[in-house]
C-alpha cells in the first residue's frame, strides 16, 4: 500500500504535466527520457525502498481487514491527491510565471541582456524555455530569427571598433541548430525537471506513513535500502544534470549551486505540506467498494470508508 500510494501520485502529476503541458505549450515540458527516469523512480526504486520496510510492532495492535475493504483507504485518495494537486500547482506556476521572453540571442540561451528589448518581464531574470511557439503568440515579437549577413541590414551585425569590421551576429547553421526543430536544453526546464524529481523523492518519504502519523521519519534510519535508494535517486538525478554528454543526453543544461539549492527547497516542501494535507476532512476522500451489496458498520456507515481499523484491546 505505501508503494501504491507513491506510485498512484507520481502518476498522477505525471501525466497531467505531460498531457496538459503538451496541449497548452505544444510539447510536454518533460522529454521522453526525463519521463522514463521518473518512471524508474515511481516503479523500480520505489518498489524496492517502500517495500523491503519492516513492520512496526503497533501493526500486531490491528484488526485484521475484511475481504471486501477498498484497496485504497480514504487516507491514501487523500494522499494522492493532495500531494499531487501541490506538485502541479508549483510545477505549472514555475512554467507560467517563470521565464522572460526576449529575441533570441546565440550568446546566450538562459538569459536576456540586461539592458536589451524584453518582451516579457516574468519573476527572476532567467530566459523562457518554453517552445517559441508559445510565447511568439502570447508574447508577440517579430524577431523570432537572427537575419543572415547584409551590409544593407543593421540588424544582420555588430561593428568592431577594433578591427572597423562588421561581425555577422548570425553564426553558421544558426537556424539548424535554433530553429530547425530542435530546442537547445533550457535553464528554465531544467530546474523545472529537478524540482519534480525532487518533490518525488520528498513525497517518498511521506510515503512511508498510511495512518495519518505525523512524523514521517520515525524508523527512516533502520531501513538500508530505503536510504541508500534515495541516495542513489538524488545522486543520479545529479549526474544526469551536471555531467557533459549525459545532460545533453536528458534534455537538460548545468545547473549552479543557487539552482541546486532552490529545488531542494522546493521539494523539501512536500515534508510541511504533508501536514496541510492531513486536516483535510477524510469525508472528502471516501471510496467505494467494487463489491455489490457491501455490508454497513453499527452506525449505517459503509464500513469502506473508515480507514481506522479499530485497535485491538491490550
Amino acid at each position: 500500500c505505501k508503494f501504491l500510494q507513491f506510485q498512484l501520485a507520481v502518476n498522477l502529476s505525471a501525466c497531467f504535466l505531460a498531457v496538459i503541458g503538451a496541449s497548452i505549450l505544444t510539447e510536454s515540458p518533460l522529454n521522453v527520457i526525463q519521463l522514463l527516469w521518473v518512471n524508474m523512480i515511481m516503479d523500480s526504486f520505489a518498489s524496492v525502498a517502500l517495500a523491503t520496510e519492516d513492520p512496526l510492532p503497533d501493526l500486531l495492535l490491528r484488526s485484521p481487514y475484511p475481504r471486501d475493504q477498498p484497496l485504497l483507504s480514504n487516507r491514501m485518495i487523500r494522499q494522492l491527491v493532495g500531494h499531487s494537486g501541490w506538485q502541479m500547482f508549483v510545477l505549472f506556476l514555475m512554467i507560467f510565471a517563470l521565464g522572460d521572453v526576449c529575441p533570441p540571442s546565440p550568446a546566450n540561451h538562459d538569459l536576456c541582456a540586461p539592458f536589451g528589448k524584453l518582451y516579457h518581464d516574468a519573476a527572476g531574470t532567467m530566459r523562457s524555455g518554453r517552445p517559441d511557439a508559445y510565447d511568439s503568440q502570447y508574447y508577440t515579437y517579430d524577431e523570432t530569427c537572427i537575419p543572415p549577413y547584409s551590409e544593407d541590414n543593421p540588424k544582420s551585425y555588430a561593428f568592431n571598433e577594433t578591427t572597423g569590421a562588421m561581425d555577422p551576429l548570425r553564426p553558421p547553421a544558426y537556424c539548424v541548430t535554433e530553429h530547425g526543430g530542435h530546442t537547445p536544453p533550457s535553464r528554465h526546464f531544467t530546474i523545472l525537471f529537478t524540482v519534480f524529481v525532487m518533490m518525488q523523492l520528498f513525497n517518498q518519504i511521506n510515503s512511508r506513513k498510511l495512518h495519518g502519523e505525523p512524523n514521517v521519519f520515525v524508523g527512516i534510519l533502520d531501513n538500508k535500502f530505503f536510504v541508500a535508494i534515495m541516495a542513489m535517486e538524488f545522486f543520479m538525478q545529479l549526474v544526469m544534470v551536471e555531467l557533459p554528454g549525459v545532460n545533453l543526453a536528458m534534455g537538460c543544461k548545468g545547473l549552479n549551486m543557487n539552482d541546486w539549492l532552490l529545488c531542494l527547497f522546493i521539494g523539501a516542501t512536500e515534508i510541511p505540506i504533508n501536514f496541510v494535507i492531513a486536516y483535510l476532512p477524510l469525508e472528502w476522500f471516501k471510496p467505494r467498494s467494487s463489491i455489490k451489496g457491501f455490508k454497513k458498520g453499527e452506525d449505517g456507515q459503509d464500513k469502506a470508508e473508515k480507514d481506522d481499523v479499530p485497535m485491538l484491546q491490550r
